[in-house]
């Protein structure tokens, strides 16, 4: 499983990338709340060597969100199109794929509306894992049969894992050998951490302290 940075912040998104990151993804919340220029930012983004960066089109209409992706696509013609999930959405999906864009369908909560999805012809899929389970669905298991699901159908749709809440949720998906995780910044530096590592380092470096290191 790799992870990509949920982030619009710039100091998060360098550090991520710098330990292992290998794509970018935020939403609307994330650019408002940090007062980013979506374009500038992708802009900026898009001519860094990524595995996956995406534009988030918010349109209604077919028509409408067909022009955001035009706008989106004449930065770059590899930012993967993110789209909410809907009838309209599953129509600019397969627009897209006519055209050799790749998008991506968020807001999954369900294996039928990973099919149609996958069907409509997504590059990616994005199953919300913690928003589902805060709602008495088991998020983990639908992300994984998801997973399992078009990879079974060899439909060449990626699954992202998103609306990660903690490391429990993070370690299981990486169990269920899900595509991608779209990580959180917090999170991801939690997911690093561990006790034991932390009091070993310190008993080697007091140990190293103690080493003879002259050099011969």
């Amino acid at each position: 499983m790799k992870y990509i940075i949920d982030s619009a912040e710039p100091e998060q998104i360098e550090h991520a990338l710098q330990i292992g990151a290998c794509g970018i993804t935020a939403n609307p919340t994330m650019y408002k709340n940090k007062h980013i220029n979506f374009y500038r930012f992708l802009k900026k983004y898009s001519i860094y060597d990524l595995e996956f960066l995406s534009g988030e089109v918010m349109g209604d209409t077919f028509e409408e969100m067909s022009k955001e992706a035009e706008e989106i696509i004449s930065i770059n013609k590899n930012i993967v199109i993110k789209i909410n999930f809907s009838q309209e959405g599953l129509r600019l999906c397969g627009y897209l794929s006519s055209l050799g864009i790749k998008s991506a369908m968020t807001l999954i909560f369900s294996i039928s509306q990973a099919v149609a999805a996958s069907n409509a012809g997504a590059s990616y899929v994005f199953p919300f894992v913690g928003r589902n389970e805060e709602n008495g669905y088991d998020g983990l298991k639908i992300a994984e049969q998801i997973q399992q699901m078009l990879h079974r159908r060899d439909s060449g749709t990626k699954v992202v894992a998103a609306s990660i809440k903690n490391v429990r949720q993070l370690e299981q998906l990486a169990l269920a050998d899900i595509d991608y995780a779209a990580i959180p910044y917090d999170l991801f530096m939690r997911s690093l951490e561990h006790s034991l590592t932390e009091s070993g380092t310190k008993i080697f470096k007091e140990d190293w302290d103690r080493v003879d290191k002259e050099y011969a």
